[in-house]
């Protein structure tokens, strides 16, 4: 169908089901296309000088007038007999342009990644932030400036302060893969740190777990630690009444707080505090014995069941009914005012010294779980299974405290010679 493109006769285009064009009858290659919606748009359609046929987006009709499109594609079309490629050029100076949006690490970071990431990864925000303090000396460099010998100096940095080689591979995989989205969005032709290979890292990594007398340290400086939250308040609100000022409520019985209740289920399921953080009333099944721990919320993105035994459920159950007569919330261990709990690092840190623990993390309450599963004779793969690991390399960590595993493994040898 050829006509005049004109204000009018553009305007009195009619959508059908299917999108249809409409050529100009004076200016040849330009079209409107019609879609469905009733939205038109003007191109101009052309051949390159390979011979294939292409075409340049003009603008959509009401943003753009028929003569303003008239105009772009006369323009356009004395570009094309001089033998340039618009459509190409366009593309081109579009990649220039977000090149130069994003021309610095920093830029890129707080930009268009940082909007990718809170979108797209379950810590997204944090991540940047993170890179933002691991990178800060490269914040202002142009992202065409990152180069390999710029990892090369910081990982000799972070060596000369102690930090362990899984410390630097996880920091510099963070900033990868984010340049790595530079790279598929167009803003760098090629990947800076492409042929970066990781530091060689101890692959059985941590395995630091509890003993009898340390696990009944911890649990006894639990007790101690909710003693001494009851104690202060009992004399702040002495303090207060000696002033004639509203008395705060007294700490409840059973869990003062998060602390003790949220570190018994770790040591008993063997959740990264993450998971704990996120776990919801919805997600424990108290009649069933079992918790849930999301794929949206774990660490590798898959959903697993964790058993409870009796402790666990033991726990839960009385949390449960303190989270009750205090308005339950839809989390299990929640923050303030219900949200999700950002941190429980201070916490730790004062039951961990109550109980003189030496080089032991939050995070090692998970080892103690599977350790303590190992010790017990169940095989590797159910632990694998009970800790989410994606690899049961990652489980091969605890194999040496499996009761004489490896050793009659070995003797094994001599009965087959035998």
């Amino acid at each position: 169908m050829r006509t005049k493109l004109t204000k009018t006769s553009v305007a009195a285009l009619t959508p059908r089901a299917k999108p249809y064009h409409v050529f100009d009858s004076e200016l040849r290659g330009l079209l409107v296309r019609v879609q469905p919606t009733g939205q038109r748009t003007f191109y101009l359609d052309y051949r390159r000088a390979d011979g294939r046929r292409t075409r340049l987006k003009l603008g959509v009709f009401g943003n753009v007038s028929a003569d303003g499109a008239r105009s772009l594609a006369t323009k356009a079309a004395g570009q094309v007999a001089q033998g340039v490629d618009v459509s190409a050029e366009r593309k081109k100076q579009k990649i220039e342009a977000q090149r130069a949006r994003a021309s610095t690490l920093k830029v890129f970071l707080e930009g268009r990644y940082s909007e990718w990431a809170t979108e797209n990864l379950r810590s997204g925000a944090i991540q940047v932030k993170r890179m933002k303090a691991d990178f800060a000396e490269w914040l202002d460099k142009p992202m065409s400036a990152l180069n390999p010998w710029l990892i090369e100096g910081y990982r000799k940095k972070r060596q000369q302060r102690k930090r362990s080689p899984k410390t630097i591979n996880r920091e510099i995989q963070r900033l990868r893969a984010a340049v790595a989205r530079a790279v598929t969005w167009g803003l760098l032709d090629a990947h800076p740190f492409a042929s970066i290979k990781p530091l060689k890292q101890d692959k059985g990594g941590r395995v630091r777990y509890l003993s009898t007398e340390e696990e009944k340290a911890l649990r006894d400086a639990l007790q101690t630690r909710e003693g001494e939250l009851r104690a202060a308040r009992d004399r702040f609100n002495a303090w207060r009444a000696a002033r004639h000022l509203k008395l705060l409520p007294p700490r409840r019985n059973g869990y003062v707080d998060h602390l003790q209740p949220m570190v018994l289920v770790a040591m008993n399921s063997g959740l990264r505090r993450g998971e704990l953080l996120s776990l919801t009333w919805g997600d424990v099944n108290l009649e069933g014995k079992v918790l849930t721990v999301r794929g949206g919320t774990a660490k590798t993105g898959q959903t697993r069941r964790v058993p409870l035994n009796v402790e666990a459920i033991t726990v839960l159950t009385a949390w449960r009914k303190l989270a009750e007569e205090t308005g339950a919330a839809a989390y299990v261990f929640p923050g303030t005012d219900g949200v999700r709990m950002g941190s429980v690092d201070r916490s730790w840190e004062r039951a961990a010294t109550l109980a003189k623990l030496s080089d032991f993390r939050f995070h090692d309450l998970r080892h103690h779980f599977a350790s303590k599963l190992v010790q017990a004779g169940v095989d590797l793969n159910s632990v694998r299974e009970l800790l989410g690991h994606t690899e049961i390399t990652m489980t091969m960590r605890y194999s040496h405290l499996a009761p004489a595993g490896l050793a009659s493994a070995v003797a094994k040898l001599s009965k087959a010679v035998a």
